[in-house]
């Protein structure tokens, strides 16, 4: 009777052994598979998160619409219709000497902040059309357009300006004004940092990933012969303060621009997007 019963004991402990063994196998397969899971879930939201950044790289081109863009965020009663414009319509040519489209914006404020920016649109861009038109030895084409996005309280404008004069390389420059529509005054890119509430470090070691990554494209080309604009990855232009151009888009996108044709003749940009 007492092996019996110790039997039935020794049997019922094996039981409980396997039902705890087989517990904690059901537990790890379940917290194995969640991770997996997760892992992929993360996985194809990154993937998601990267074709819309490329999407919105590829796409950039098409922005500039002359007009504002009605998709962005505002969140405050704005008067479109008395707040940029297309000041100058400009489409001439003169056979073997230029062809120039262009739409010139401009606010249709008068603070003194909006005549600034207005002063500056029409120095960098109107003047240059003058040149071409009384000085043009070479045929040149000159094409600008622009696109305003309002977001909350903040109307971005962002030009850009496509520029060819004889055998040079075409131009392709960009020139953007954050301007604070309650507050009258531009924004620096710091403000705008601050109201997407983005960590600089993280900000900056984007930067850096981007231009590396964009450099490393272009040395490949460079390698097959072709003439190609490389980056100078340590020059003080990728510092995040002093990022000139840069802008609010659709969905509070901010794109920040590097625009190599501003300064020589390439129509090469990188476009760091948070």
């Amino acid at each position: 009777m007492s092996r019996i019963i110790e039997f039935i004991k020794a049997k019922k402990k094996t039981i409980i052994i396997a039902a705890i063994l087989l517990v904690c196998s059901i537990a790890i397969a379940i917290g194995v598979h969640a991770q997996i899971t997760s892992q992929g879930k993360k996985d194809k939201e990154n993937e998601q998160i990267e074709e819309n950044y490329q999407g919105l790289k590829n796409n950039f081109q098409e922005i500039f619409t002359n007009s504002i863009n009605l998709e962005a965020t505002a969140k405050l009663n704005v008067n479109y219709n008395e707040l940029i414009y297309t000041k100058y319509d400009i489409n001439d040519e003169k056979s073997g000497k230029y062809l120039v489209q262009a739409k010139i914006p401009a606010f249709k404020g008068t603070s003194d902040v909006q005549k600034k920016v207005n002063k500056e649109i029409y120095n960098t861009f109107a003047k240059e059309i003058l040149k071409i038109a009384n000085n043009a030895t070479e045929f040149t084409t000159f094409n600008l357009n622009y696109v305003v996005y309002v977001n909350n309280n903040i109307a971005s404008l962002a030009i850009m300006c496509t520029y060819k004069n004889g055998t040079n390389a075409q131009r392709r420059m960009i020139q953007t004004y954050n301007y604070n529509i309650d507050e009258d005054k531009l924004l620096n890119v710091e403000d705008i940092i601050e109201y997407k509430k983005l960590n600089k470090e993280e900000v900056q070691n984007k930067i850096n990933t981007e231009i590396k990554k964009a450099n490393n494209a272009i040395k490949n080309i460079s390698n097959q012969g072709y003439n190609v604009y490389l980056r100078d990855e340590e020059s003080e232009i990728y510092k995040l303060e002093n990022t000139a151009n840069f802008f609010l888009g659709k969905n509070n996108y901010l794109y920040l621009v590097y625009a190599y044709g501003n300064n020589n003749y390439t129509s090469e940009i990188d476009l760091v997007i948070f």
